[in-house]
């Protein structure tokens, strides 16, 4: 038999549990993109804290889509080119994450910005997005988890800084914006700039903790 929990935890838990009911009516049924930072995916403590955040928000209510890219240690086989690029970030990076979310969930999918060209690199750096795939898996209770690599407008694979393609995304899908700290700056002022090296940061500013 569990043992009960301390009455003053216990007490604490619920007096939280009830404070944040005014915010999950907010945000139920809001999109929001949020960038897995490099510390989530260094650290496997904070990436699990981080996937049970998102576990969190997609049960009440939250329609949430995570961007990443290759991490902050990117191996030196990456120079082999673009496949193996994709190799790392699609495959391995990705993988960790959808592993982690569904730990929580079981309702994370991968997917990169080439399905269904989601996303596209234009002359100039420009990025088209094409917001269907998201909106498919969005619709159906889906946690997409998109690998920020798309299509180049010569025709190959073109790796994107994870924070230019949720700034496309959320444009696109009229969501808000959660970058890490270390890409404070390169999204567009409404975004929200959360320091991912502390546990729980995303849920804590969301449901202002």
């Amino acid at each position: 038999m569990a043992p009960e929990a301390h009455p003053g935890t216990a007490r604490d838990v619920a007096a939280s549990l009830v404070a944040v009911l005014p915010r999950i009516r907010e945000l139920h049924g809001r999109t929001v993109v949020v960038v897995a930072g490099h510390p989530v995916l260094a650290d496997d403590g904070l990436r699990h804290a981080f996937c049970g955040d998102i576990g969190f928000l997609r049960y009440s209510g939250v329609r949430t889509v995570l961007v990443h890219d290759g991490g902050p240690h990117l191996p030196a086989w990456l120079d082999d080119g673009p496949a193996a690029l994709r190799t790392h970030v699609a495959g391995s990076v990705q993988r960790r994450l959808v592993q982690s979310l569904n730990e929580h969930t079981t309702l994370a999918v991968g997917l990169t910005g080439e399905d269904g060209r989601t996303l596209e690199v234009g002359e100039g750096q420009e990025v088209r997005v094409d917001p269907g795939v998201l909106r498919v898996f969005l619709d159906s209770g889906r946690i997409p988890v998109v690998s920020s690599i798309g299509y180049g407008a010569d025709g190959g694979i073109r790796h994107l800084a994870a924070a230019s393609a949720a700034t496309a995304l959320a444009s696109a899908l009229d969501a808000a914006l959660v970058l890490p700290a270390e890409a404070a700056g390169a999204g567009p002022a409404s975004a929200a700039v959360v320091d991912m090296a502390v546990p729980h940061a995303v849920l804590r500013h969301l449901h202002r903790l």
